[in-house]
């Protein structure tokens, strides 16, 4: 009799322990399920707020966009509503343009049109020279033929006449060369002739504007007419050579300024 009310109390007490175990069991697991339901909603919060950011940098880029935009469109927007402006503009390249051209027709001594030697002045240094010729011809080329006793002849291929033209050609280059682009006319009035390709005189360009050009020019005496209608003031020869006469003044005067500066 004793030993069953024993038996029944620890079966008593065996399932008493089996139920407190299986509630824990229940406790643990829906704690487990509220902590991942909290984690989850964690989670997709995050997720929103980074959408959120992300959406709101795609709008702060588009209007920065839409502003860069709107700043480009607008000087557009005024230059094609001014046509002044577009004239200023097309006449500003225009000018860069043609100064551009300028510089690589004329590397040296581009002066402006006021430095070149106008038609008188120019005339005068002439007279000059050919008077310093006539000097020549007359003191010794006319005395040279009187004392060989050679005919005093003008005519066009005599040896009279083909020596006072070598006296003519020979003045002005050799003086035209050693001076670098004066003769004795062009001392006294000071005015020198310039190239446009090169520094000093060479051979070459004192040949071409001396010799081939000189003698159009007594040949034809009215071309030095082209003085009077042509930017730079050049007649045949000088075109011929790529040549100017400036006044020396003038250069001198620019030079030392731009040393100045």
């Amino acid at each position: 009799m004793t030993t069953t009310p024993r038996i029944n109390e620890q079966e008593n007490v065996e399932e008493t322990v089996h139920a407190k175990k299986g509630d824990t069991k229940e406790l643990d697991l829906s704690e487990l399920k509220k902590e991942l339901a909290i984690e989850e909603a964690e989670i997709e919060r995050v997720k929103r707020f980074k959408k959120q950011e992300e959406k709101n940098e795609t709008n702060q880029s588009d209007n920065a966009a839409v502003k860069t935009s709107l700043e480009e469109t607008k000087p557009q927007e005024k230059q094609t509503t001014s046509p002044q402006e577009l004239r200023d503009a097309r006449r500003k390249y225009w000018q860069e343009k043609q100064k551009e051209e300028e510089r690589h027709r004329k590397p040296f001594h581009n002066f402006p049109s006021f430095f070149y030697a106008g038609f008188w002045l120019r005339l005068f240094a002439l007279l000059i020279d050919l008077l310093v010729i006539w000097s020549i011809n007359r003191l010794i080329v006319q005395s040279l033929f009187l004392v060989l006793r050679y005919p005093l002849s003008e005519e066009s291929f005599s040896a009279f006449s083909l020596s006072k033209l070598a006296v003519y050609l020979l003045y002005f280059i050799v003086s035209t060369k050693w001076t670098n682009g004066q003769t004795i006319g062009k001392i006294i009035f000071g005015i020198r002739v310039v190239s446009f390709k090169e520094e000093k005189l060479s051979w070459g360009t004192v040949l071409i504007r001396e010799c081939f050009g000189r003698y159009i020019l007594k040949i034809f005496p009215f071309i030095y007419l082209m003085v009077l209608f042509t930017r730079e003031k050049q007649h045949l020869a000088d075109f011929f050579g790529e040549t100017a006469v400036v006044s020396e003044n003038l250069v001198r005067a620019s030079e030392l300024s731009l040393k100045e500066e």
